[in-house]
């Protein structure tokens, strides 16, 4: 019984023993494990904070290319909207260049017409002669004669139908008698033929213009019979515009 006893304590004296060392090997094996797992598990929790870090990165990042495309999306539909103002902008400066083109050859056609008022003014105040008479009197007389009457006549014809002329008439006389009379004298003999002109022919006073000389514009020698009969005149001419001149220049002097 004592040695089964004893033999029974050696057992758990040697079984105590193994335990001891078991624990001893599994805690040697086991810390090394622990270390490197616990060193592995401080890497992973790095790297987690790494890749958390990443990540927000990453969201920023994306955050900043969603708010740079809301720019560039901005940015193209204001483009979008200058490229259609632009594209107005060029229509309406057509449309005024167009107006601006109608305007000028509105202006050059006024112009134009401008200088062809200016033309036409300018022939109504530049007159041609388009008739010339020399009616020719008796010795001391200013009685109109059958064959000047017939010269007037042409001369009525001349103007017959025109809207504007002018008729001069100028008296002369020869050297004969004094020069206060033969002044009285022309100047009677031009009213004789403006007279004749207004009363047979209806020719507007207002259009007639009279003048006696004497004996300012002597035409031939006095000093002769013949050049004394040519000096004891009235002078008779028609004056017209420059157009009305070239009016009656192309009718052959009839209107």
């Amino acid at each position: 019984m004592k040695i089964t006893g004893m033999m029974a304590g050696a057992m758990a004296l040697s079984l105590l023993g193994t335990g001891c060392a078991t624990k001893k090997y599994v805690a040697k094996t086991v810390a090394p494990v622990e270390q490197r797992v616990g060193a592995t598990e401080t890497k992973n929790g790095e790297q987690d904070k790494a890749i958390a870090a990443q990540d927000n990165e990453i969201k920023e990042v994306d955050r900043s290319l969603s708010q740079t495309k809301e720019k560039l999306n901005d940015v193209d539909g204001k483009a979008t909207q200058a490229g259609q103002a632009a594209q107005a902008a060029d229509q309406h400066a057509g449309a005024a260049q167009t107006a601006a083109m109608g305007a000028q050859k509105t202006a050059d056609s006024a112009n134009q017409g401008v200088d062809r008022l200016g033309r036409t003014v300018d022939a109504l105040n530049k007159f041609q002669m388009t008739k010339s008479e020399t009616v020719l009197f008796e010795v001391n007389k200013d009685v109109l004669t059958t064959e000047a009457k017939q010269q007037l006549d042409g001369i009525a014809t001349q103007v017959n139908g025109l809207e504007r002329y002018m008729i001069e008439v100028q008296g002369f006389t020869d050297k004969t008698g004094g020069m206060a009379y033969n002044a009285a004298l022309s100047a009677r003999r031009a009213e004789a033929v403006a007279r004749y002109l207004s009363i047979e022919h209806k020719v507007p006073v207002r259009a007639i213009s009279m003048l006696g000389e004497g004996y300012a514009a002597p035409v031939a020698d006095d000093k002769t019979r013949d050049g004394r009969k040519m000096n004891r005149r009235v002078e008779v001419r028609v004056w017209v515009p420059d157009a009305a001149a070239k009016s009656v220049a192309s009718n052959g002097g009839q209107q």
